[in-house]
């Protein structure tokens, strides 16, 4: 992982870190749902800080094929103007009946 601070330069290596914790395991279409769906969500949870990065996200199963985490690794300056860099956050999913999805953390 790169070091602490690194900025954006440093996210593809974040993402290729993340990619290689866990295999894939969602059909495309859905890991790209979840994947738009989990960092619009977690924007919305961080509107308290500013300059709010997502430097990394996949979407894998959460133990059943019906549901699903997004994890997230993220940066962003608090009120106080610190800004920290690989924030790591979770978003959970289950999947409806006819295939949407539903945020359930």
């Amino acid at each position: 992982m790169p070091p602490p601070g690194s900025g954006p330069a440093a996210d593809p290596l974040i993402q290729q870190a993340l990619d290689q914790a866990s295999s894939p395991d969602l059909p495309a279409a859905d890991e790209r749902l979840l994947l738009g769906l989990g960092r619009t969500a977690w924007l919305a949870e961080t509107s308290s800080y500013s300059q709010v990065r997502i430097q990394a996200a996949t979407a894998r199963q959460d133990g059943a094929p019906s549901r699903a985490v997004v994890r997230l690794v993220w940066a962003g300056a608090d009120r106080a103007g610190t800004l920290l860099d690989g924030r790591p956050a979770a978003v959970h999913f289950t999947q409806n009946g006819d295939g949407s999805w539903n945020r359930t953390t």
